[in-house]
Order: C-alpha cells, then sequence, then structure tokens
C-alpha cells in the first residue's frame, strides 16, 4: 500500500498513513474503507490502484477503518485509526494506521529501547508508556513510550528521584487519568510524578512525595486531579513486600492525601489492581493472597473481602469483572468467576489450566488471553465470549514467522485504534513487541447487532451480574429480584458507544416488565427507559443519587406475558415504541426532550425491571 492511501482536494487537504505492519498480501485485489460517523457507517470498495477522496465521507466522520481483500473475499490485513474531529484536522495532516492481521500478531515497527521482562504498561495519549521490568542486569528504572503513530519506542528520562540503585522502579502503580496523562506513584523510593504524552511536552513533571509511602499497591484515577491509593507494602526488602499495608487514601495530584479507607484486616493485596465498578471499587489479583480482593466505597470503615476468585483480573462492559487462572507463582489454575457490581461472585465455565496468562479485554466486549500457552501448543491464545460463556483456543492468524511464542506474563495495553501491544513476557530480557488485531468492532461502530443463540454472531452481549442470567437454546432469561433498584439484571452490547442512537430488542416478558439503557457509563449513571405493566412509560436519567423523571406517559401501559419488539431512540428527544408480535403495530408509549447538558457518551442494552423476568433474543445498537 502506497504512504498516502487516502485524500481529499488536490493535493490532498487530509491522508490515511499505513504504518508498517503484516498480512497476507498475495492475490489482494480490493480495499474495502469504512468511515464510522455519528450515523449509518459509510463503505467504500476501492481498487489497489485507485484512492478515494475523503470529502466522499460524512463530515461527521469520527473514525476510519482499512481492510485488504484478497482472493475469495477474504481479508488478509486491516486497521483502524484512532478517533479523531475531521473538521478540526489540519490541512496536511496524517492518519496512521497500523495494518495487521485480524485476529493475528505484528511485530512493532521498532523494538523496543531497553530490553525488559514482566514490566508495566498502561495506555497514554495516542499510545503506551512502559516503565521498569527486570533487564540484564537487574531491575530497571528507566521508561519508554510507545507511539501508536510511528509504531516505535523513545526513551523517556526518568526524574533521577524516583530511580532506586537497587531496587529500579520495582513496585511502582500506574494510573492512567482522563486526560490521557499518566500518574506513576510509590515503589521504593516513595515519590508521585505525572507523565504527559503530549509530543510538545513528553515526560515526567516533578515528583513529589507520596505519604504514606506505598509500593506494590492498586491506585486508579478519580478525575483529572485525583488518585485512589490501595493496599501494597510500606516499602521493598529483598525485592519484595515489606509490611503489608490494610488501608486507602486519596492523593489530590496538587499534593497530598485525603480521605482514608479501611481493608479488610486481614487482607494482603500484594501488587493486586484497582477497578472502579460503578458500585464501589475493588482491590483484585496481585500475589497477596491469591483468589481474594476487596471490594470497598470511599469512607467505608471496613472493606468487604471476597474469595475463590482467579488471579488474573481484566473488566468487562457493564462494571463487572472476570477473574480467571492462577496469580503469578501459584502453580496453573482453570476457574473462572465472574464479579458484577455489588454482586456475590458467580463462577462460569472453566477455561484452560494457565499460569502466566494475562487478560486484555477488547471492544466488541470479548476477553483476550495471551501467554500461558492455552492448549499446551507454544504461541496459543484463548478468547472468552461473555455472551455465551464459551471459550476459543488456537493459533493466532498470520504468519508464523510474525507470532511471539510462547509468552509467560506478557504485559499488554489496548491502544486508541482498538488493537493491543504486548511486550515483555519472553523467557528472559527481550526487546521484541507486537500489536495484536481484534475485531474492528469498537465505540465508533455504527451498528452492532447481539444474538445469543447465534454462535456466529459478531455482536457480544456481556452481563452486568452473571447471577441474573440464565442461557438457553436461543436465548438469555435474566431475572430480576424485588427491590431490584439497580437494574441488576442487565446485558449491554459490546462495541458501539454513543450519546445519541438507538436499542431494539426482541423478547418476551414473562413476568413483569422491562427497560432499556442507553448512555451506560457505569451502572449507576445511565439513562433508562422503563416499561412495565399497570405503569406509565417512564425515560429517567440514573445517577449515583438515584433516579430522575425526565418525562413520563399519560396512561398506564398493558403489558401482558408476550412476544415485543422495543426500541429506545435518543436524539434531540427520547421515545420509547413498543410492539406487540407477532402481528401487532408499533405503540409510541412516550416521547420527551432530553438535556444535550446531561446526556453522556456511554453502552446501551437491555434489563429485566425489578421483580420481572425477559428472555432476550436479539438486541441491535446503533448509531
Amino acid at each position: 500500500m502506497s504512504a498516502a492511501l487516502l485524500g481529499c482536494g488536490s493535493p490532498p487537504r487530509v491522508t490515511i498513513e499505513p504504518i508498517n505492519g503484516c498480512g497476507p498480501a498475495v492475490g489482494a485485489n480490493t480495499l474495502s474503507v469504512t468511515a464510522f460517523t455519528g450515523g449509518k457507517d459509510e463503505v467504500r470498495s476501492v481498487p489497489l490502484d485507485r484512492s478515494v477522496d475523503l470529502d466522499d465521507f460524512p463530515a461527521d466522520t469520527t473514525q476510519i477503518a482499512v481492510e485488504v481483500v484478497i482472493g475469495g473475499g477474504v481479508v488478509g490485513a486491516a486497521g483502524k485509526t484512532a478517533p479523531f474531529d475531521f473538521g478540526a484536522l489540519a490541512d496536511g495532516a496524517a492518519l496512521p494506521i497500523y495494518m495487521g492481521t485480524l485476529g493475528g500478531f505484528c511485530p512493532t515497527a521498532r523494538e523496543m529501547v531497553d530490553a525488559r521482562r514482566r514490566p508495566q504498561i498502561v495506555p497514554a495519549g495516542d499510545g503506551a508508556l512502559v516503565v521498569g521490568g527486570i533487564g540484564d542486569a537487574g531491575a530497571l528504572a528507566t521508561a519508554e513510550y510507545y507511539d501508536r503513530a510511528t509504531s516505535t519506542f523513545t526513551s523517556i528520562p526518568v526524574p533521577e528521584a524516583l530511580q532506586d540503585a537497587i531496587f529500579g522502579l520495582q513496585g511502582v502503580a500506574l494510573a492512567p487519568l482522563p486526560d490521557g496523562r499518566v500518574v506513576v506513584s510509590g515503589g521504593a523510593r516513595g515519590l508521585l510524578a505525572v507523565f504527559d504524552p503530549a509530543p510538545e511536552r513528553r515526560g515526567f513533571g516533578a515528583p513529589f512525595a507520596l505519604a504514606p509511602q506505598r509500593a506494590f499497591h492498586g491506585a486508579i484515577a478519580l478525575d483529572a486531579g485525583h488518585v485512589l491509593v490501595a493496599g501494597g507494602c510500606h516499602g521493598i526488602a529483598a525485592g519484595g513486600c515489606d509490611f503489608p499495608l490494610r488501608s486507602t487514601f486519596v492523593v489530590d495530584l496538587q499534593g497530598g492525601a485525603e480521605s482514608a479507607t479501611a481493608l479488610a484486616p486481614d487482607a494482603v493485596a500484594v501488587d493486586a489492581q484497582l477497578f472502579a465498578t460503578g458500585a464501589g471499587f475493588v482491590l483484585a489479583g496481585g500475589t497477596g493472597t491469591p483468589g481474594e480482593a476487596q471490594r470497598f466505597a470511599l469512607g467505608d470503615n471496613n472493606a468487604e473481602k471476597l474469595v475463590g476468585l482467579g488471579g488474573q483480573v481484566t473488566p468487562l462492559d457493564g462494571g463487572a469483572l472476570l477473574t480467571a487462572f492462577a496469580a503469578d507463582g501459584a502453580g496453573a489454575a482453570n476457574g473462572v468467576v465472574i464479579l458484577g457490581p455489588g454482586a456475590a461472585p458467580a463462577p462460569q465455565r472453566a477455561g484452560p489450566a494457565l499460569a502466566g496468562a494475562r487478560l486484555a479485554t477488547a471492544e466488541d466486549g470479548s476477553v483476550f488471553v495471551i501467554g500461558g500457552d492455552p492448549d499446551g501448543v507454544p504461541g496459543d491464545i484463548a478468547r472468552y465470549v461473555p455472551m455465551r460463556d464459551g471459550w476459543e483456543i488456537g493459533k493466532p492468524a498470520g504468519d508464523g514467522a510474525n507470532q511471539p511464542g510462547t509468552l509467560d506474563g506478557p504485559a499488554i495495553a489496548r491502544l486508541a485504534d482498538g488493537s493491543l501491544l504486548v511486550l515483555g513476557g519472553e523467557a528472559g530480557p527481550s526487546r521484541r513487541a507486537w500489536v495484536f488485531r481484534p475485531s474492528l468492532v469498537g465505540p465508533a461502530s455504527g451498528s452492532v447487532t447481539a444474538v445469543p443463540a447465534n454462535a456466529a454472531s459478531t455482536g457480544v452481549l456481556t452481563p452486568t451480574d452473571p447471577n441474573t442470567l440464565t442461557r438457553t437454546g436461543d436465548e438469555w432469561i435474566l431475572t430480576a429480584p424485588a427491590g431490584d433498584t439497580r437494574l441488576a439484571a442487565r446485558a449491554l452490547v459490546g462495541g458501539p458507544r454513543m450519546q445519541r442512537g438507538s436499542v431494539r430488542t426482541t423478547l418476551t416478558v414473562k413476568a413483569g416488565g422491562f427497560a432499556l439503557i442507553a448512555q451506560q457509563v457505569a451502572p449507576d449513571r445511565a439513562l433508562v427507559g422503563r416499561v412495565v405493566p399497570g405503569e406509565p412509560a417512564r425515560i429517567e436519567r440514573l445517577d449515583p443519587g438515584g433516579a430522575t423523571a425526565l418525562c413520563t406517559g399519560a396512561a398506564p401501559v398493558a403489558l401482558a406475558p408476550a412476544a415485543y419488539t422495543a426500541t429506545l431512540t435518543v436524539g434531540d428527544s427520547a421515545s420509547l415504541v413498543l410492539r406487540r408480535l407477532p402481528d401487532g403495530d408499533d405503540e409510541t408509549l412516550i416521547t420527551c426532550g432530553v438535556a444535550e447538558a446531561a446526556a453522556s457518551t456511554g453502552a446501551w442494552g437491555v434489563a429485566a425491571a425489578p421483580a420481572s423476568q425477559i428472555a432476550v433474543s436479539i438486541v441491535t445498537v446503533a448509531h
């Protein structure tokens, strides 16, 4: 492919610039170019020897995908740009797009600067920050930045105050901030510094003391100016934990600690991760006490201790956490447990017995398992699909020469284009790194349909709390207890994250009523359309303080146990439409204005109303 594959104007005002990736090119004959917009996706087929004018695409295009089509319609290579504001692009701008094999690995254009084993990595701006790990001579005190636009790594000077002569950057925690910066805290020196990825400022700010001192702790951003710190150790001794700590506190990035919270009195959380679930926080994973986690809210005097979990953890759509496999050093394990917000742990179908695996949630809602050799074949990977509680195991797609082989404890970060950056999991320190290309389904996708009964469905439906779900041969049954004000029996479609759009479902009401979910940022932050028999339809906004009705229908809804299609559409106004199957007419239950300023960009889906049971057979979310 040419360096300026796509352009608009003459000369081109904007180009899409493929980055050196990989993927079979033999037999390639067509490029399929998709513009993701605020409405329907625009798809163009372009011969390889032709270009396409970006002016032909809608002005509200926010992301572009390119697929190289080879003989028989098979996609040989694919990639997406990061999200962008087309109207704000400067003349001459180039949108980088890394082209790789769908479902396969491609080496980065250049290797890492330092050879590392088991470094830490988090997304930062349009790339990722890589910190520490073990080098040929021991613990590293270096950092580098992966630039997605060039697929290269560059060294980032680390302030001398953060570097420990013996332990390097061991024990630090990384917390991405909403604006793309990253907070690096703790470690042997017990300091905190903020990394800014912006090209004109790329580097660390001045460190300041983290009090009380921490190492091997969890950290998560609460907003652009505050970070929550939990668990860990007072310091480092012999490369490990020196005196476990059972408390949390909030750090003001202007300097100083604020409110304190207690963990369970007998909890030991070392190298664990902090997650926000929409019903408080969970500190899980790590090596302190394998299989345990702490769940708490800010201000709690004593966290709830949870047991029987997996050693590796990743967030799912809707606020749940998937825990699976073994903690490092604990031997192989195959248990899989999903922890919903505020819910009891829910065992799922066991996966392969693994040690040294790592989890990464893709934009489409599925989870990739990289490392640990899931079927004993070096280099194979696994994929978990929450919709069917099922596993896919096998060799990644593409040329075997591009695959990483056996990996143990790789570091993984999901980049702005939805790809996964994988590094640091080889037997010894290594400079090699790869980009893994999952499905192109993501936040900007125009329309995604999830069909629980169809194993080939490209849409993924994820339950918020698996305890409320029963799977049958052709549908999902969601059951909500009485008094379920949180709508815990909820399912969200992976991919589209929208402020304006629609969710349409075909379901059977078995008892009670249902709700359609829009703009969900967290379980307690969403727009909800409720349909309950004997009550007027209602559109309301959920926030942490409860539900606020935006409008209420004029008459009670006659909702009998039967099959229906229901649609919630949100734009300048919001409307709820119901149709009884097989031959009923569309009935608009309610239409009302919604405050644009209060709207959020979030996930969409369906839920059972309190004291209700519904069977869901299909859900479609569309911009």
